[in-house]
């Protein structure tokens, strides 16, 4: 059917052109696949929609790579930041129905908004920091911030209003407003229903693995610690459930053409000066050619880009299970062509000059950065390991467990377990996260404590007795 589709398109599109469009999707492909390789990225999954219709999808290696789970065209992968466009959709149909206005005060519906300065567009156009409407900084925490909006606008849980409104309606069989459906079951079946809640536990079941490249070369299995769903992020879903968003946005099934030329139009700092960011979309010019896009980056987990050439009515979509589609690219910029990904589509599909080489100079120093970063192991002793297992309590009553199995120090409570690995008397790394792990002992010499250290912040843990 795609190849057969292809084939059409090929006479629609190429005007006669020797190189048929089936032609330039192997292409694509190809280079896909070879920029997997590039970033270590496990699993990928890929599809090209033109006029609506999904024209090309594709699958590349493992959505699970344990289990030898091939990653496929109907793989759910966690999007990150690609739910933005969606949650700005879903405020817009507010907007269109009378319940809320871009120029409101945010403290109108938000409690973490003291003062009426900063207005629903300064948030959606990551303009509210400092003075607001003064510049563009991006930030995807704040942009969160708009779950509190469309909750106390719609008078509906974020996840409900997302389901009712955007899910259902384009029969997104699978997808999921969260991550965290299976979490508390009967909650969640209470409050969408017993069958869609179920519907929704069996996608997450489904879910690409998340992974990430370790020192250089080595692929972890990471673990998925943000729980839930809002304005800024987790959305989980595939290629073709994302094609059939992308068609509803172009067929105005959603929002009306005004509105969505409101969102797809740059948003203008307060003395005029233009930003690479609309309405919950980056907008730019890409060699010329006018392109709309969102990517997603979830940390160590998850990446995503949707790039859409709006003339064309033409959307390249990839989700990946490790953070490599955005990590080496600094997209937050506003400038897609700073991403071998697109590049590779809008060289082959649009325009040849449309990128630069760029992109393959960013993984290869990204790729040198993972590699400087990898710590040495330190070896140690199962009966200095064994001193160390326990049960620590931290400042919120959560228990962390570690045990040793095989000779290494473990965490309890992920799958599988997080491992971990001495680099000094006491003293741990993980490769699945970037944290270190510091065990204290008090005056007798007993392990007595933990801290955690994530980045500039630093958590402590008590060893219950």
């Amino acid at each position: 059917m795609i190849r057969t589709v292809a084939l059409f398109l090929s006479a629609v599109l190429a005007g006669g052109c020797t190189v048929t469009y089936a032609d330039r999707f192997a292409l694509l492909g190809g280079r896909l696949d070879a920029l997997r390789g590039e970033l270590a990225i496990p699993g990928l999954s890929a599809a090209v929609v033109k006029d609506g219709r999904v024209v090309w999808a594709r699958g590349f290696g493992y959505a699970d790579v344990e289990r030898g789970v091939a990653a496929a065209p109907d793989t759910p992968y966690e999007i990150a930041s690609v739910s933005k466009p969606i949650g700005a959709t879903l405020l817009m149909q507010l907007v269109e129905q009378g319940r809320l206005g871009l120029d409101d005060p945010m403290s109108k519906y938000s409690s973490d908004y003291k003062v009426d300065a900063v207005r629903v567009r300064h948030v959606l156009t990551h303009t509210s920091e400092g003075v607001p409407g003064q510049a563009y900084d991006y930030n995807g925490n704040l942009f969160d911030n708009l779950t509190d909006v469309a909750i106390a606008a719609s008078g509906k849980r974020y996840r409900v209003l997302l389901a009712d409104n955007v899910i259902d309606p384009l029969g997104m069989t699978k997808t999921s407003p969260g991550n965290d459906i299976a979490d508390g079951l009967p909650k969640m079946e209470e409050l969408l229903g017993a069958t869609r809640a179920r519907h929704y536990a069996d996608v997450l079941a489904r879910m690409a693995k998340p992974y990430r490249l370790y020192g250089d070369g080595e692929i972890v299995r990471t673990y998925e610690r943000e729980r839930g769903i809002g304005t800024a992020n987790g959305v989980v879903t595939t290629v073709l459930d994302l094609a059939k968003f992308d068609a509803a946005v172009d067929e105005h099934k959603l929002v009306s053409a005004a509105s969505q030329q409101q969102m797809w139009t740059n948003a203008r700092t307060n003395d005029g000066h233009p930003i690479p960011y609309g309405l919950g979309w980056f907008i730019q010019n890409a060699g010329g050619t006018r392109v709309v896009w969102h990517n997603g980056y979830l940390p160590n987990r998850y990446s995503a880009l949707l790039l859409k050439v709006v003339d064309q009515r033409l959307t390249l979509i990839v989700l990946a299970n490790s953070d490599a589609l955005s990590a080496p690219f600094a997209l937050a910029k506003g400038d897609v062509t700073r991403s071998a990904i697109a590049c590779a589509f809008l060289n082959d599909f649009v325009a040849p000059s449309g990128c630069t080489a760029g992109g393959e100079a960013r993984i290869a120093q990204w790729r040198e950065a993972r590699r400087k970063a990898a710590r040495p192991e330190v070896p140690g002793s199962e009966s200095e390991l064994a001193q160390l297992a326990g049960r620590y309590r931290l400042p919120s009553g959560a228990i962390l467990t570690f045990a040793v199995h095989g000779g290494r120090l473990m965490m309890a409570g992920d799958d599988p377990p997080l491992t971990l690995f001495r680099e000094g008397p006491d003293r741990f790394f993980a490769k699945a996260n970037d944290y270190r792990y510091a065990f204290e002992r008090d005056a007798g010499g007993r392990v007595a404590a933990l801290k955690i250290e994530a980045g500039d912040e630093t958590v402590a843990a008590s060893r219950v007795p």
